[in-house]
């Protein structure tokens, strides 16, 4: 990502860092980053006591914005494809919830939804159009997006959702993120969209889904998606566990 400028309240500029970093720190940190002194360190060098007041939103233009989406759908896939990670072919299939919510058929799910708003809608086409074959309106309705038949493999279901990724990325690279794009199952008001909002749609949705899959996958055995927690041992979580019911326990 190429670094951009910040705008100051008196028209000044500062180069930043990288476009991501300046958009995701608090404006006084922008601020700091950037070597702007505050009203306090200007009047202790015996300058003006007048500020040049807080930093603004930082300009980003389409190409900025794009990459910082695609970053983030990108790190939600690698969430998914981390929770999936070697569990066998039952344990993805079978039903981990009283509504049937089961780690394959949620793949299956997303890569149904991202195929749909990310490449379908916006009128790009990609490799596994054709293997879609559940979203019509009888199959959503019988949630068979939602599960996997005995006739797929976990394979192909974890390589229609790296395929629809891939499809997904080279829409946001090559599309404005203010494309047109019209989502006829939305409500009246809302149905006529963009690209940008789609891609924002996608992600939250992803990211979600990623943390039911995580919490699934500790359930059935004990893995966690953070590196760091493999390093505690058995006791360790034992009394941490034990710590929480504790609490918990004041409130029966």
């Amino acid at each position: 990502m190429t670094p951009t400028t910040i705008r100051y309240a008196q028209g000044t500029a500062h180069p930043s860092s990288t476009v991501l970093r300046a958009a995701t720190m608090p404006r006084v940190w922008v601020s700091r980053a950037a070597g702007v002194r505050t009203t306090r360190e200007r009047s202790c060098a015996g300058r003006s006591t007048l500020s040049a007041g807080p930093a603004s939103v930082p300009t980003m233009d389409d190409t900025a914005w794009r990459s910082i989406l695609v970053h983030y759908l990108e790190r939600a896939h690698r969430s998914v494809l981390g929770a999936v990670e070697g569990v066998g072919e039952y344990d993805l299939r079978r039903p981990l919830t009283p509504t049937g919510t089961n780690l394959l058929g949620v793949l299956k799910h997303l890569a149904t939804v991202e195929h749909g708003y990310l490449v379908q809608l916006p009128g790009r086409t990609s490799d596994v159009d054709a293997l879609i074959t559940w979203n019509d309106d009888a199959s959503m309705a019988a949630n068979a997006e939602m599960w996997v038949e005995r006739s797929m493999s976990s394979g192909e279901v974890i390589a229609l959702f790296t395929s629809v990724g891939t499809a997904s990325r080279a829409t946001l690279e090559e599309l404005p993120l203010d494309t047109p794009v019209t989502v006829p199952w939305w409500r009246a008001e809302s149905r006529d969209t963009t690209l940008g909002l789609l891609a924002v749609h996608v992600i939250a949705e992803t990211a979600q889904h990623a943390g039911h899959l995580e919490i699934l996958r500790e359930q059935l055995d004990g893995r966690t998606a953070t590196p760091d927690d493999e390093a505690r041992d058995e006791d360790w979580w034992n009394g941490y566990v034990a710590k929480i019911a504790s609490e918990a326990e004041h409130f029966a």
